[in-house]
């Protein structure tokens, strides 16, 4: 799933909003808002890292674009739902 910043995208129970896309250390980064009826914390990722998303799954961040003046800064995510054990 592709998302730029501020869209809200939900994970099962859980609401993750894009924060910032940007640049942090001289590096790319994004920030997320993520947000349960239990909880809400913000925290910032890498390209590659991952995050899991209580009783819902692992969001992982699979690419991270700033903007350039020309394209809009956006960031690629691969979700994996948690499964049940049977």
């Amino acid at each position: 799933m592709t998302v730029k910043q501020g869209m809200q995208p939900s994970f099962g129970d859980v609401k993750v909003g894009v924060v910032k896309i940007g640049v942090a250390d001289g590096r790319p980064a994004i920030q997320f808002w993520i947000r349960t009826a239990e909880q809400e914390r913000k925290q910032a990722f890498r390209e590659g890292q991952s995050v899991a998303l209580p009783g819902a799954g692992t969001l992982r961040i699979a690419s991270i674009r700033p903007a350039d003046g020309s394209t809009e800064a956006s960031a690629v995510l691969a979700y994996d739902a948690d499964r049940p054990t049977p």
